[in-house]
């Protein structure tokens, strides 16, 4: 490949992978000041899904977070597979906040980088708070699985049906 490598970390489950100039390869860490804007970023996402310059930050965050090697993500398949649904239009800003927000949990909690229960229940509540924000743009943006998933979190038995389909 010559000068150039592939990063396919956690992306790769959404069939991205993304080819790098050897220099950034140097770069495979991140620095405080990124870790704190990735998280800062998801945040704002949970309540402007749609606006064009959070999207654009969350693309950069999203790409650089796949690129460096010392946050690892450990996805919950099952939630992947729901989130990443073809049929349904926002479903890369669902499936990208869905990563970002596991991200973020981490480098919020890094005392809990070990319990990936409590890292998929946060990620999805902010997967819920993007979803609740794009239905108050687009009202015709309806997804059954997310209505299924914010049913349960209004009933109390969000935590229990994803440590069950999360195990």
């Amino acid at each position: 490949m010559g000068n150039k490598w592939l990063a396919c970390t956690w992306s790769l489950v959404v069939g991205l992978c993304v080819a790098i100039p050897q220099k950034a390869a140097a770069q495979g860490t991140s620095t405080p000041e990124e870790r704190a804007r990735w998280a800062e970023i998801t945040h704002k996402l949970e309540s402007n899904p749609l606006d064009e310059s959070v999207n654009k930050d969350g693309e950069w965050a999203f790409n650089r977070l796949s690129e460096v090697h010392d946050i690892h993500v450990p996805l919950c398949p099952a939630l992947l597979g729901e989130f990443n649904d073809a049929k349904y239009k926002y479903r890369h800003q669902i499936t990208r906040q869905y990563m970002l927000a596991s991200g973020a949990f981490l480098i919020e909690n890094p005392a809990k980088a070990g319990d990936v229960a409590a890292m998929n229940i946060a990620a999805v509540g902010s997967v819920l708070k993007v979803y609740s924000a794009i239905l108050q743009q687009k009202l015709d943006a309806k997804w059954k699985t997310l209505d299924d998933l914010l049913k349960k979190q209004s009933q109390g038995k969000l935590d229990d049906a994803l440590r069950k389909q999360c195990k």
